[in-house]
């Protein structure tokens, strides 16, 4: 979606929306049109009502922290030094608690502000003058949004409160927890029903905004964290179904800056992305702890040169040597992990004389001011869906042609020998090589400590790291203020 609508309309709704129906009320007059009683009644009124939702949906500088704790709990990744270090240490160390900062600030709050938003727009919009295909379709987008976050939250929490609806007549503040079926009935019922009226990714003209695709994905990695194999064989066939989505030619290249979808039409990789600018508050921040100390250039990513209009932090988000270490040599996905550099004295520096310190570069930005990268940080990528069936039709029936043929595609594309039927094994052997398929493809993306923990190995590796660790921990705490707020909403047992 373009930013710059996106901000504009916010501005908008921060004025309308959030003077009646936030809990942080602002003593602002209303005017014309976008006045409380006509807001939801208008067409810009209900799409800045739904661009509101999408606000909170993406993430800006959140990108950092989403991608470090998915990886600083697994085999992957690592920070030292500095503030950044002092905020992961919880995770490093699987310390965290119900107090723990971004369980509230990244993945509670800003979810349940985009539900809030979206249902707003359901609660109101049968009201609205509005012609029917308007309706149909933003409609489409707010469930779209709804369950997405719900599906989101899952992998943090597992069941959350299931609000769907303002009306506090009909649901309570004080809302408990659903059964685990009723939350799983909901987000695929969801999911699917927006599908159908939201548009095929070839008639959306707003980069990020929801199409068919988007709904189709997310409720693939919803029924993969749930382990429906069945269901995600179907939807991930109705993805493909679209006959739209594809690899892009060059894996480094899917994420440089001129290939991102709104520069490049052609990359139809990215399905679901966090589309980011090189200004302040809408930007990836993740690459500033990446570059190390002096870092200038690397041989690995000739492309890019360090200028010093950029940041460079003095913390560290570094790769564990086991990681890296364990890619292919030939495999180009490594290319992005840099093991050394030239320095601004122009010196050769090697990475690997200190323990754990390699360092993804796949987010660089010749554009970079400051601290603010415009390097978009994909979601869901078409990889994914291709590993995702590979790895359901694995668990239904064991290695098959078909399913041999998936990983292919992707190890085809890194430039690695591909598999054949033979040479997998049986199902749990076939089961551990796309695990390790993922890691390498989807480093620095955020997705490592799911597709642990779906496997049954992200405690597993933990204690292979000599960390103490519980059973209680595959799932984070609720955050505390919401408990402390909701005393419907039982803390799981150990917290």
């Amino acid at each position: 979606m373009n930013n710059t609508r996106i901000n504009q309309i916010i501005g908008i709704m921060l004025l309308v929306f959030f003077t009646a129906s936030c809990e942080s009320k602002l003593d602002l007059s209303p005017v014309d049109e976008f006045a409380p009683g006509n807001a939801l009644q208008s067409k810009a009124g209900l799409e800045a009502l739904l661009f509101a939702a999408y606000n909170e949906y993406s993430m800006g500088p959140t990108v950092r922290d989403e991608v470090l704790i998915n990886e600083v709990t697994t085999d992957v990744g690592f920070v030292r030094i500095g503030a950044v270090e002092r905020e992961m240490k919880p995770y490093i160390d699987f310390n965290w608690d119900a107090s723990t900062a971004q369980l509230q600030n990244l993945f509670w709050s800003p979810r349940y502000r985009a539900i809030r938003n979206a249902n707003t727009l359901l609660d109101n919009i049968a009201d609205s003058q509005v012609d029917e295909e308007f309706k149909r379709q933003v409609v489409a987008e707010a469930r779209y949004i709804r369950a997405f976050e719900y599906a989101y939250m899952y992998k943090y929490f597992g069941v959350v409160p299931l609000r769907t609806t303002t009306d506090l007549t009909v649901q309570p503040k004080e809302l408990g927890l659903p059964s685990e079926e009723d939350f799983r009935n909901f987000v695929e019922t969801e999911l699917m029903e927006a599908a159908e009226d939201l548009v095929h990714p070839s008639e959306q003209t707003q980069i990020s905004r929801a199409t068919k695709g988007h709904a189709y994905a997310a409720l693939t990695k919803f029924l993969m964290n749930t382990k429906q194999w069945a269901k995600v064989v179907d939807v991930t066939q109705d993805l493909m179904d679209l006959n739209y989505y594809e690899l892009f030619p060059t894996y480094r290249a899917t994420f440089f800056v001129e290939n991102e979808p709104q520069n490049n039409l052609a990359n139809r990789e990215i399905i679901v992305t966090w589309s980011l600018t090189n200004e302040e508050g809408r930007n990836n921040n993740y690459q500033n702890g990446a570059f190390p100390p002096g870092f200038r250039r690397s041989d690995n990513i000739p492309e890019f040169e360090w200028t010093t209009s950029m940041a460079n932090w003095a913390t560290q988000f570094t790769m564990r040597d086991g990681f890296v270490d364990s890619f292919d040599p030939d495999d180009v996905r490594k290319k992005t992990i840099i093991e050394n550099y030239y320095n601004a004295a122009g010196a050769l520096v090697n990475l690997r004389t200190t323990t754990h310190n390699s360092r993804s570069i796949k987010y660089f930005d010749n554009n970079q001011v400051g601290n603010a990268s415009g390097a978009d940080t994909p979601y869901l990528r078409y990889a994914d869906i291709l590993l995702c069936r590979a790895e359901a039709l694995n668990e239904i029936s064991g290695p098959t042609q078909e399913s041999v043929d998936l990983v292919n595609l992707v190890r085809n594309r890194a430039e690695v020998t591909p598999y054949a039927l033979a040479d997998v094994g049986a199902k749990e052997t076939f089961r551990d090589l796309i695990l390790d398929e993922r890691g390498w493809e989807f480093f620095s993306e955020g997705k490592r400590r799911e597709d642990l923990i779906r496997h049954g190995k992200f405690l597993e590796y933990a204690e292979q790291r000599g960390l103490t660790v519980s059973e209680k921990q595959v799932y984070f705490p609720y955050p505390l203020a919401e408990v402390d707020a909701n005393p419907a909403l039982q803390q799981r047992e150990g917290y």
